[in-house]
């Protein structure tokens, strides 16, 4: 589900800033930005951010401000820049050139910088992830928002749909007698002894059980309730769509054995709220 979070702490040796947001995705993607000084405990940290996220496609983006200067400079790794200065030096006796021409380029060569590692290195990471941590609780009291209004919009619909089926009931009556004056109009031509009544009203019973389609409303009701009771469980959205899928077949059914046009109708109508059901499932853990 989308989301959005920002938090910035500071503590006697820097200011931290944590700034996160993700995406819908049915998988974990996570674009990761953090100090190169804390870059050897980038994969604890995605560790437990896969853990706060479940699925879909984050961002997260780490910025300290060390406040001493000897905390912000990177030093140099002066055994290997020692080496250099006197190849260097050799280099320029050989060749009869200045060394000032060598030392212009000598912090892009390999290893000329080291990387820092001090006895304090666990004690910022513990600080930085407590910043982590509350940019997340800022990020998923986002998301609760998000979803309390998309579960409202997802009740709206499942009662859309519960509407849609209860204004079936008028037309359903009115059906049994159309297809009762059509039958009748098309045996008034035939001749009269041809036509066994006992046979033919037992005939017309079981063309109407066909059509029936109270059964298929009922399932259709308790699918909507079922929904909605589910839509209150942690991490349920395949479970919603396979409740979806269901609610489908039943809307599917009483639309083979409509025959009315203004029953067809309502089934469409039906068909379009579930199918907004489905797409929003998708922003659903």
């Amino acid at each position: 589900m989308t989301g959005y979070g920002q938090a910035e702490s500071e503590v006697e040796r820097f200011q931290c800033k944590v700034e996160m947001k993700s995406l819908n995705s049915k998988f974990f993607e996570l674009n990761l930005r953090m100090p190169r000084n804390m870059q050897h405990k980038e994969t604890e940290l995605r560790r437990e951010l896969q853990k706060l996220f479940e699925r879909g496609t984050a961002s997260v983006f780490i910025t300290m401000n060390y406040k001493n200067a000897e905390d912000k400079v990177t030093p140099l790794n002066l055994d290997v820049a020692e080496y250099y200065l006197n190849e260097m030096k050799k280099l320029a006796e050989r060749t009869e050139l200045s060394q000032t021409s060598f030392f212009n380029n000598i912090f892009e060569f390999p290893n000329i910088l080291a990387v820092k590692e001090d006895d304090n290195n666990e004690d910022d990471y513990k600080n930085l992830f407590k910043c982590v941590q509350s940019a997340f609780l800022k990020f998923d009291e986002f998301r609760k928002q998000e979803g309390d209004m998309l579960s409202n919009e997802l009740v709206k619909m499942c009662r859309k749909i519960e509407e849609k089926m209860n204004e079936l009931e008028p037309f359903e009556n009115e059906r049994i007698e159309i297809i009762k004056e059509r039958l009748n109009k098309e045996l008034s031509k035939l001749a009269a002894d041809m036509v066994d009544k006992n046979r033919f009203e037992q005939e017309l019973i079981y063309y109407f059980e066909k059509l029936d389609i109270s059964e298929e409303k009922a399932r259709l009701k308790q699918h909507c309730d079922y929904f909605q009771t589910t839509m209150k469980e942690a991490s349920s959205g395949k479970k919603l769509g396979f409740i979806a899928q269901e609610m489908g077949r039943e809307i599917n059914t009483i639309g083979s054995k409509s025959n009315h046009p203004q029953m067809q109708r309502k089934v469409v109508e039906m068909k379009d709220e579930l199918e907004k059901i489905k797409e929003q499932i998708n922003n659903i853990l």
